[in-house]
């Protein structure tokens, strides 16, 4: 049970550190040591994150974040459009008013991480907002699924859309306002249309931030 705690708990360590990185190469050792965990409970976070995709693992050499490409940015967005629209239609006519002020609480403390520029919390509120509707819908598989996906979203927009800027994050909270905005109409098709229309200015943002970093990184 210990050393099942002490997995998890380095699992969550190195994969908030991973966010912020980049294309480096990882020691398990050196991660260890910064995290003030044992090596084996952090070799296997690794192990799990590398199964996730959200590390690359090398025989032989170790482990390396992955660099984010546009194909990646294209993938995650595919998969949301399809599968967050679908789960969203099915528990709509579930959605009640403690899961509107749970919605509404969410947006809430997006605009104060933001406040605080605290970029980290606001995609951890954001993330809820999303993982609600699976919660309802209650699909294990679906719910994993969602999970890994907002994971990888998270890793994106952290490294495009912090080289653009912080306030790009308003037009999220705006768009979260108009789906509840719906919601609580009792107007499924057109609360539909703007979870839609939220996914893609989402895609949108992420790949604003992508092309200015990598004109960034062009200019000699």
């Amino acid at each position: 049970m210990e050393k099942e705690l002490l997995s998890n708990q380095a699992y969550r360590l190195v994969k908030n550190k991973i966010k912020s990185c980049n294309n480096q190469h990882l020691s398990i050792r050196k991660i260890a040591e910064e995290l003030n965990m044992g090596y084996t409970p952090t070799r296997e976070a690794c192990q799990r994150l590398n199964q996730e995709g959200l590390l690359k693992g090398l025989p032989g050499i170790g482990y390396f974040i992955p660099q984010i490409e546009m194909k990646n940015i294209v993938e995650i967005f595919e998969v949301r459009k399809f599968v967050e629209k679908h789960v969203f239609k099915e528990v709509f006519d579930s959605l009640s008013d403690e899961h509107i002020i749970a919605l509404s609480g969410y947006i809430t403390k997006e605009i104060n991480c933001l406040k605080q520029k605290d970029i980290k919390g606001f995609h951890k509120y954001d993330k809820k907002f999303h993982l609600l509707f699976f919660e309802i819908y209650n699909n294990s598989v679906l719910i994993k699924l969602m999970k890994n996906v907002m994971d990888k979203y998270y890793m994106c927009s952290c490294k495009t859309l912090n080289s653009v800027n912080k306030n790009e994050n308003v037009g999220a909270i705006e768009e979260h306002n108009s789906i509840i905005k719906y919601i609580k109409l009792k107007n499924k098709q057109r609360a539909i249309i703007e979870l839609i229309k939220h996914i893609h200015n989402s895609e949108e943002r992420v790949k604003k931030g992508y092309y200015h970093r990598s004109w960034k990184i062009s200019i000699p």
